[in-house]
């Protein structure tokens, strides 16, 4: 990789042209302008602009097809096994047929059974789901009293007394 930062320095003077004696003195890089000090400022390679054109320009193709693809989904046609071959040897996988995320919020090529990643079950989501739906039994006696207080002025109760009178306030509620 071309990249100036290991090259030698050279002592450039500065000159007044009135007087023309030395002003200031720097150091600067030796080095050509294909050299840089940082590969941020490296310029492409002739192969390196050839690559990013071909990029570029497959993808531009691969969004056409995607935006063609999703028009003829939408429409309710059947799109024919020999598009969808095509279509597969120019686009991944992933893209066509989605990716779904695991309880971890790993991605996954749509219709796998574990998560590539963790190795979880990718239907256990469905499980933490139904679970979500229903409030989880608490144990009040488990709980701190400032906890127990808090719970009673959520819901409009009085939160002064014992543990066990909060607990009996919240329980009647």
């Amino acid at each position: 990789m071309l990249k100036g930062d290991r090259k030698p320095k050279i002592l450039k003077y500065h000159i007044d042209k009135t007087t023309g004696q030395s002003v200031r003195q720097e150091r600067v890089q030796d080095s050509s302008d294909l050299w840089g000090a940082t590969p941020d400022t490296v310029p492409l390679t002739p192969d390196e602009e050839r690559t990013n054109t071909t990029r570029s320009e497959r993808g531009a193709m691969q969004i056409q097809m995607l935006q063609a693809l999703a028009a003829i989904r939408q429409t309710g046609i059947d799109v024919p096994p020999e598009a969808m071959w095509l279509l597969e040897r120019e686009i991944p996988e992933g893209v066509l047929k989605g990716t779904v995320l695991c309880v971890n919020q790993h991605d996954n090529p749509a219709g796998v059974k574990f998560c590539g990643e963790c190795g979880i079950a990718m239907n256990v989501r469905g499980a933490i789901g139904q679970a979500d739906d229903e409030p989880a039994p608490v144990d009040l006696g488990r709980l701190h009293p400032q906890t127990l207080r808090k719970m009673c002025r959520d819901k409009g109760l009085a939160d002064k007394g014992s543990k066990d009178a909060l607990i009996s306030r919240l329980e009647a509620a």
